[in-house]
């Protein structure tokens, strides 16, 4: 089996990245340059239409989207034990990912790609700052989920957590008081720590500024 993850350095596709490290299984990894338009060529384009990271190419086939390389990742791949073995958990892991998604990432989008959205300078100001607003909230939420727990989803370690490692970076990027979020912060901190993660983020060229 051959399996290649196209990446952007601390784009979202740093969750796969993570949980491809944490599976223990053999990988290869391709930089992509979206300041430098790599995401537009045609060469990445016949793989990935849409232009977007990460995709995930496994023996000739495609897969793309966090949610789904995720799943594969963590379901297909068991001795990374990062997939919860309960059907409830995961359905909550699936979940969760899905609103990381859709909803969070999808906040953070507005504000650091708002030109995307609107146009004229006065809306584009108005927006990315209700955008930035927002998007504290979402870590604010994220903050309420993790109370009184170590790890997200059940009571171990999961592809979730390594996800949250995106949403806490950019946060942080972007001059947020992340680290004021108590729950947030202390699991980030047992995250950050795992050995995989820090290669990752090595191998990435980034930190969490």
């Amino acid at each position: 089996m051959t399996i290649k993850l196209y990446y952007a350095p601390g784009a979202c596709s740093l969750a796969s990245h993570i949980a491809l490290e944490e599976s223990g299984i053999a990988y290869e990894t391709q930089r992509i340059r979206t300041a430098e338009g790599e995401q537009r060529s045609p060469q990445y384009l016949a793989i990935n239409p849409r232009g977007r990271v990460p995709s995930l190419v496994v023996d000739g086939k495609v897969l793309t989207e966090n949610v789904g390389i995720l799943a594969y990742i963590g379901g297909g791949f068991g001795q990374g034990k990062i997939w919860p073995k309960d059907t409830w958990e995961q359905a909550k892991c699936v979940a969760t990912m899905a609103w990381l998604s859709n909803s969070v990432h999808t906040t953070y989008a507005r504000y650091f790609r708002t030109e995307r959205y609107v146009e004229g300078a006065e809306h584009v100001q108005a927006l990315k700052a209700k955008s930035l607003s927002d998007y504290q909230d979402c870590l604010m939420e994220i903050d309420r989920l993790l109370d009184g727990r170590r790890w997200s989803i059940g009571n171990r370690y999961s592809v979730v957590d390594g996800y949250l490692v995106v949403f806490y970076r950019w946060g942080n990027r972007a001059k947020l008081p992340v680290r004021s979020l108590p729950n947030y912060t202390r699991v980030m901190n047992e995250v950050l720590a795992r050995a995989a993660v820090k290669k990752v983020m090595a191998d990435e060229g980034i930190t969490l500024d």
